[in-house]
């Protein structure tokens, strides 16, 4: 029984939502009954150049809006759009002076079924300033990216500067005048015109000052693009400097340009780098040798090159001395027969040097007196080794005349 009671207030209750869903669409649609709404409308501030008569300058950042309360009935009100309606306050109706002023705000255009029931009463307040110029340099900013294997290039624009006109604060800021251009999808060179904006350097967009010229005409070149190696160029014997390898760190560059002078570049070469100067630097910064008419792509013209060195050895070996250069009438002794020579190198080479592929000596020429000279020990050294020490560096000799005629 229970069950059969809820079952019908289920029913009745069902009933009730679709008679008021009913009764709704009834009124709307054939009573159609006037209501309230209160909707946001944009305002055009007019007659700006009254202020400009006085060098002041209203104040806008953003787009001015006010709400006003619209009587219409139920479609006409649904159906409303802010197009519908033109509002303004018009500077040149009051007496405007620097700092905030309550501006009326009159109503030009409405549907004419629909009333504004505080059309009355409706006012903005518009902060005025100083009116200044000030003159900018113009940028060009390319925003996209062109269709792939395709670059382009940055145009030059046919003004170098701009002049900046409106309310002293907000020019101030500015340090640009940027035309900005979408060159997404490009292959193929266009003429555009754009609009120019003041910018500040942090990014930041003044679109209601007055910039002069209004706007750039451009030619945009779009270029051909291709991955070339980049080539190490350097001066004299990288092994005699001890010096193993320079590599780019990116071995790979972008360049753009005509199709055809492309199909010729396998490469860019680096300015030549003078190894003697290098000094045990592990990075270095190299120029690139830009053929004319080639653009680089995501780089400033240099790369870094990273630097390696042959492992150093060092071996110490007991030579004998030997004697050169002694005068036919002359007999020589030595004090000390043996040198130890100390010797570095890259690990390949000094682990293969033996004694006798080097050359220690004492050079005995022009030395014609009899008695004890020092001379210096001198080393022949095979091309990869250097010296470190010698010990001694120097002997001393015991010259006598030799009547005999020589050693």
């Amino acid at each position: 029984m229970d069950g059969k009671n809820k079952k019908g207030q289920l029913i009745v209750k069902a009933c009730c939502v679709i008679a008021a869903f009913m009764l709704w669409l009834y009124i709307y649609n054939f009573e159609n009954p006037v209501m309230d709404k209160v909707i946001t409308v944009p305002v055009s501030i007019v007659n700006q150049d009254v202020l400009a008569q006085s060098k002041l300058s209203p104040v806008i950042e953003n787009e001015v809006e006010i709400k006003i309360t619209v009587r219409g009935s139920v479609s006409e009100i649904n159906g409303l759009s802010t197009g519908d309606f033109d509002l303004q306050a018009d500077l040149a109706t009051v007496g405007v002076k620097k700092g905030l002023n309550e501006i009326p705000v009159t109503v030009e255009k409405k549907p004419s079924e629909i009333k504004i029931t505080n059309a009355d009463s409706l006012f903005i307040t518009v902060s005025v300033d100083d009116m200044v110029e000030k003159t900018v340099p113009v940028k060009v900013v390319l925003e996209g990216e062109a269709r792939s294997g395709y670059y382009v290039l940055k145009p030059e624009a046919e003004y170098k500067e701009a002049t900046i006109k409106g309310p002293s604060k907000q020019v101030s800021s500015v340090d640009f005048a940027v035309a900005r251009c979408d060159i997404s999808d490009y292959y193929k060179n266009m003429s555009v015109q754009s609009k120019l904006k003041a910018e500040s350097a942090g990014g930041s967009v003044y679109s209601y000052l007055q910039v002069d010229p209004e706007e750039l005409d451009l030619t945009l070149q779009v270029k051909k693009t291709k991955t070339v190696a980049v080539n190490v160029k350097a001066s004299g014997d990288l092994a005699a400097s001890g010096i193993k390898t320079i590599l780019p760190a990116a071995d790979k560059i972008t360049i753009a340009g005509d199709e055809i002078q492309l199909q010729s570049i396998s490469g860019i070469d680096t300015e030549i780098v003078d190894i003697i100067s290098l000094n045990g630097a592990k990075t270095i910064d190299a120029k690139l040798v830009v053929p004319q008419g080639v653009t680089l792509i995501g780089n400033t013209g240099a790369v870094k090159l990273n630097i390696t060195y042959i492992e150093k050895s060092e071996k110490t070996l007991d030579l004998p001395v030997t004697i050169k250069n002694l005068a036919a009438d002359m007999n020589a002794s030595l004090e000390q027969t043996n040198a130890s020579v100390t010797i570095s190198g890259s690990a390949e080479a000094v682990g293969s040097i033996t004694a006798d592929k080097i050359g220690c000596y004492v050079d005995l020429n022009g030395l014609l007196q009899e008695g004890v000279q020092q001379v210096k020990v001198t080393l022949i050294l095979p091309e990869g080794i250097s010296k470190i020490s010698v010990n001694p560096e120097s002997i001393n000799v015991t010259l006598k005349k030799n009547e005999s005629g020589g050693q």
